[in-house]
């Protein structure tokens, strides 16, 4: 009956099937796990790819050769257990918490994307659980850790002068790693003592820092052979720019030497824990949150964002330098 009416408007059975999305052709067009994994490899880029890359190459030497619209949520369940018996061969005694929380945010994100783009009608990532969050290990290091971190690095570094104007840099700055790897030289303003940082997901600021740390890192620059504006600020012995396997490198050779660090970490990103407590400590949330160049998560936020003049200020209380754009 229903054949017959949709025959009489003009509408045949391959015109419905199209409709529904299920023709051969459409069939054909979907791509496998390892073609649609390249695919959006290439979309991303840059560390989003790197971050989840991994993850995304477990999936495909299990199934790579599957339609993306094949993968079920227990093929999803089972790339995350190959994930965190990879990481416990790896590193005895980790338990895969966090292993498991990369695994399904990779899942994610590939998933997520397809079921945009069409190529899956049930999106097999979504009823993936992460484990519950544990609490985070990472505080702002006192005096005496600092003291002694900083005497490490410059006993354990391979290129003390490169990493003891590292360790400078996130203390004074608060700017991420991804800020230091990406600093060039045409970055610094030498008449406002600012340094622009190109940070995550390609977001720039202008971030004061003292006049003495400008100039050293100029001149530090200049020393290793960048003399464009294009050229990196921060450059190893070799005359190579700043990478992720240095400051991997930098910060174990320091903690294997520090007992305290098996409870606290000293990372990069403790370094900028550090700085952003110590502006908190003088000049109040919303100087450290622009400090930090954490964007407002409330309305209030918005209203109370804090200058440039304000983190100037902050600075210069910091580190006992007049700043250019301070007003006190």
């Amino acid at each position: 009956m229903f054949l017959a009416e949709a025959a009489s408007l003009g509408i045949t059975l391959d015109d419905l099937i199209a409709v529904a999305g299920d023709s051969p052709q459409a069939a054909m067009d979907v791509p496998t796990v390892a073609e649609y994994v390249e695919i959006v490899s290439q979309a991303l880029g840059g560390g989003t790819a790197q971050t989840y890359g991994s993850y995304w190459r477990l999936l495909v030497a299990r199934y790579g050769d599957r339609p993306i619209d094949g993968i079920s949520h227990q093929n999803c369940e089972q790339v995350i257990a190959d994930a965190v018996a990879r990481a416990q061969r790896n590193r005895p005694g980790c338990n895969g918490r966090s292993t498991r929380a990369h695994c399904v945010s990779a899942f994610r994100a590939l998933f997520n994307r397809a079921a945009k783009a069409g190529l899956v009608v049930r999106n097999p990532a979504a009823a993936l659980e992460k484990p519950a969050q544990a609490t985070s290990r990472r505080r702002a290091l006192d005096d005496t850790e600092l003291h002694e971190l900083v005497e490490t690095v410059q006993a354990t570094s391979l290129d003390p002068e490169l990493d003891l104007l590292l360790v400078r840099f996130h203390l004074e700055s608060g700017a991420r790693r991804q800020g230091a790897i990406g600093l060039r030289l045409g970055d610094l303003d030498t008449r406002r003592s600012t340094g622009w940082l190109w940070e995550k997901f390609g977001k720039e600021r202008e971030q004061p820092i003292s006049p003495s740390l400008l100039a050293a890192l100029a001149a530090f620059a200049r020393s290793r052979g960048s003399t464009g504006d294009d050229h990196p600020v921060f450059v190893n012995k070799r005359g190579g720019p700043l990478t992720r396997k240095h400051y991997n490198n930098l910060f174990d050779r320091a903690q294997a030497a520090l007992p305290w660090t098996r409870r606290i970490p000293a990372t990069a990103h403790v370094l900028r824990h550090t700085a952003g407590t110590a502006v908190e400590r003088v000049a109040g949330h919303a100087v450290a949150q622009g400090f930090l160049g954490h964007e407002p998560n409330s309305v209030t936020g918005l209203y109370t964002k804090a200058r440039i003049e304000e983190i100037a200020a902050a600075v210069a209380v910091l580190t006992g330098e007049p700043h250019p754009l301070a007003q006190i």
